[in-house]
């Protein structure tokens, strides 16, 4: 079974996972870190945005969480089936649902369906990609050196090439994807601050969390920089490997 410390030499190729446990290992990885889901519905070109709020081992049920748009709850409401897109530490995994049967689970109105039996799994990037803790509280800046933008969130997860992390608010409108913040820093435990550009991905607003991700990857940031992040990222690998292993006895 792949797990997030199978570190490949680079990109790989999409692959087909049938195995059930690994499907269900990825599905609460999705899960555990509110990862948004991205749902299309055949024929229609507008895409809509899920949550998985419960997996049910024993019946082999998934439910996620109304869409948003709400017209992709009219879609799902009426039995049209649909595709959903997740990304997941630089994974993107897609797979299919046949249709969805519209619940209430603990109050709330979910749509119900089956785990699925395939999925597609497609490793994107080579770079071991390490999450940080919140408790760690490891702040970043970004600033623009032609428009009057500045930002201070705290960090996400990170790699040697990039992270992503947290804002306050809806900033979305800011963070243009390719854009490049040349005047950024991040702070890292006992080095501090270390200055680097710093180019935006991605960046998805969470209305529930009141709080807008960003993914980042580091501009030709300087050598010192450089080994800087690579030690924290290794710290992080062993830490998180160390975990694993107390967690199966």
């Amino acid at each position: 079974m792949s797990t997030l410390f199978n570190q490949e030499a680079g990109p790989q190729p999409p692959r087909d996972v049938r195995s059930p446990i690994e499907i269900l290992s990825l599905l609460k990885n999705i899960q555990q870190r509110r990862d948004p889901l991205r749902v299309t519905f055949p024929e229609r070109t507008q895409k809509f945005q899920s949550f998985i709020v419960q997996i049910d081992t024993a019946t082999k049920m998934l439910w996620i969480d109304e869409m948003i748009p709400r017209d992709g709850d009219r879609y799902a409401t009426a039995g049209e089936a649909f595709r959903v897109d997740a990304w997941h530490e630089g994974v993107h995994m897609r797979w299919d649902c046949a249709g969805a049967q519209r619940l209430m689970l603990e109050g709330v109105p979910t749509y119900c369906a089956p785990l699925p039996e395939e999925m597609i799994y497609h490793q994107k990037r080579g770079a071991f990609r390490a999450a940080v803790k919140r408790g760690m509280q490891l702040g970043l800046h970004l600033g623009h050196a032609k428009r009057d933008v500045s930002l201070d969130g705290t960090l996400v997860d990170i790699s040697a090439t990039g992270c992503k992390a947290r804002f306050s608010g809806d900033c979305t409108s800011q963070l243009p994807p390719g854009d490049l913040f040349e005047h950024s820093w991040l702070e890292l435990p006992e080095t501090g601050r270390l200055s680097t550009g710093i180019e935006i991905r991605h960046a998805h607003y969470g209305p529930d969390s009141n709080e807008t991700q960003v993914g980042l990857m580091f501009h030709n940031p300087a050598a010192g920089a450089q080994r800087q992040i690579d030690r924290f990222v290794n710290f992080l690998q062993r830490e998180a490997r160390r975990l694993e292993k107390e967690d199966l006895f």
